[in-house]
């Protein structure tokens, strides 16, 4: 990740030609250190996802402290806008040959904030879509010999381990239900900042391709996490069908005995 390399109003003169030069950079100079930090802390979590997700370990933790800090993000960038719309509305004419060259400074580390947040964006989308397939992996094993009539045998497994399926299909229909809500909220995050660059369009270059970049994949991990939601439906509707089975058969196995004996003591 890039750090923040724009003149801080400490290391500069102050400029009284331009007395609101010096406000204006000040809030840009100290939002853009947040957002880089923000970016460092971002990239470090996604590494440590990124690990958990190829070792089967729990992910959770990590996905919660990503969505966060990408939400965090967004505000940031939102709140540097306003700032540097002023910035690039002041009449350049007034500025001196250091103010310009901050201010050019500020344009550029907000540029390439911005590309790091996108391929930030991309990596996280990337492994929402890898937690997807293994959950749609893991109910689609629940599906798997639905056409085929199990065996006594296996019937009294299924009985004994009912629960613990129900419950796992239970659990894995909450995360991808967490993880559709979590890409919705981006994507209307992502529609927000949109707006956002369209008006920074001097600063950001070819900020159209960045926000299609982003949207491309936050609808194809959209499209996959409903793929897989269906999949948790189907198994869901699996199991319940499994449970009447097992009902019935106890049902049918006790009167067949209760006859059994009734003819016996007769």
């Amino acid at each position: 990740m890039s750090s923040f390399d724009a003149i801080t109003l400490e290391e500069q003169p102050l400029y009284r030609d331009v007395p609101e030069f010096d406000d204006i950079n000040r809030q840009i100079s100290n939002t853009l250190l947040d957002v880089n930090n923000g970016l460092s802390n971002l990239n470090k979590n996604l590494n440590f996802l990124q690990d958990a997700i190829n070792k089967d370990q729990n992910v959770q933790k990590y996905h919660q402290n990503a969505s966060k800090l990408i939400s965090r993000l967004f505000e940031l960038f939102k709140s540097v806008s306003d700032g540097t719309r002023r910035l690039n509305q002041l009449d350049a004419s007034l500025l001196n040959k250091s103010q310009t060259f901050v201010k050019d400074k500020l344009n550029t580390s907000l540029k390439r904030a911005l590309q790091d947040f996108n391929d930030l964006q991309s990596l996280y989308t990337s492994l929402e879509k890898k937690m997807n397939e293994k959950s749609a992996s893991l109910i689609s094993h629940e599906t798997e010999g639905e056409s085929e009539p199990p065996s006594r045998e296996q019937q009294q497994v299924v009985i004994e381990y009912e629960p613990l399926n129900a419950e796992e299909v239970e659990y894995q229909r909450a995360l991808i239900e967490e993880r559709e809500r979590d890409i919705e909220n981006i994507s209307q995050g992502i529609e927000e900042l949109n707006q956002i660059f369209h008006d920074l369009s001097n600063i950001v270059v070819e900020q159209g391709g960045l926000i299609d970049n982003i949207e491309s994949n936050l609808y194809s991990t959209l499209h996959d996490t409903q793929r897989a939601s269906k999949h948790l439906h189907k198994a869901d509707r699996y199991q319940r069908n499994k449970r009447r089975l097992c009902f019935w058969l106890l049902v049918i196995v006790s009167v067949v005995f209760l006859f059994l004996v009734l003819i016996v003591v007769a």
